[in-house]
């Protein structure tokens, strides 16, 4: 489950994480994306894919009137406040906003998403669990064979990897503080596969009950819960999480250099430029 949806649901935070003709080129072809992934967990009809296709060309269309403005204003309002190095609340602030434009976007890709399982037949419902539990499967093994030295020097690798995509060459003080969040991530991995399983258990049932009347709105508060990581049992982790990151992003960003600033908002800048594309397509 986690494996797929939360890509669904994440297309505004995947909007903000590239940039230029990418972004229009991943936007506009969403639908062929859905479709290839949906098909990589279960075989669908003829009938049941004409829906599914239909269901998400009207949820694109909203997303495109409804939600990409809110992106693109977030957007400039964001390049405006990094002019100056940003402030613990800033960043907290601005996590708060990018999530509930995920949320908002996971709520629309939900009608069609919800629609495809409440016509699935229970052979279809055991072949997509059946897929899921193969993919975390796979990938609880391959994390397994990493030592925590490795594990650790793989995702300071990504995260060094993005934040230089954004800001251009990385000083070694910057690499270090990579490095620091790349060893919240790890503390934390079991308290994000216990959130996995949860919210994996949480699908499971309501496939018992996925032609009720409230499964739509269920599936949806699903989806939106796993885009914002929430989970009574494990709020108070995440949330410890969190404030560790906001204060690291917060040094991090205060060592930032008028080339690198610069660079950001280049990239800020076509950002923008492409969601206001988006906007008038």
């Amino acid at each position: 489950m986690s494996k797929l949806l939360p890509k669904w649901a994440g297309i505004t935070l995947a909007i903000v994480l590239v940039g230029g003709c990418t972004t229009r080129l991943a936007y506009n072809n969403l639908d062929v994306w859905l479709n290839y992934r949906l098909s990589s967990y279960v075989t669908l009809s003829s009938s049941q894919e004409s829906s599914f296709d239909q269901g998400v060309d009207r949820a694109h269309a909203l997303h495109r009137r409804q939600e990409m403005p809110k992106i693109h204003s977030a957007i400039d309002r964001l390049q405006a406040d990094l002019l100056s190095p940003m402030t613990f609340g800033q960043l907290q602030e601005y996590y708060t906003v990018f999530t509930r434009l995920g949320q908002d976007s996971a709520a629309i890709l939900a009608d069609p998403v919800a629609d495809m399982f409440a016509q699935l037949d229970d052979s279809q419902v055991a072949q997509f669990e059946a897929r899921l539990r193969q993919r975390f499967a796979e990938f609880d093994r391959e994390r397994s064979k990493l030592s925590q030295s490795q594990q650790l020097a793989k995702r300071s690798e990504r995260l060094q990897d993005f934040t230089q995509d954004w800001v251009g060459s990385l000083t070694s003080r910057q690499k270090e503080l990579l490095t620091e969040l790349a060893s919240y991530q790890l503390e934390m991995s079991p308290i994000f596969r216990s959130l996995r399983n949860g919210y994996f258990e949480r699908w499971q049932q309501l496939m018992k009950n996925r032609s009720q009347p409230s499964f739509k709105e269920q599936f949806t508060q699903l989806m939106r819960d796993m885009v914002a990581l929430d989970s009574p049992q494990y709020q108070t982790e995440i949330r410890f999480y969190l404030n560790r990151r906001f204060e690291l992003m917060r040094r991090l960003n205060h060592t930032m250099s008028p080339q690198q600033k610069a660079y950001l908002n280049r990239k800020l800048v076509n950002l923008r430029k492409d969601v206001a594309l988006l906007i008038n397509q």
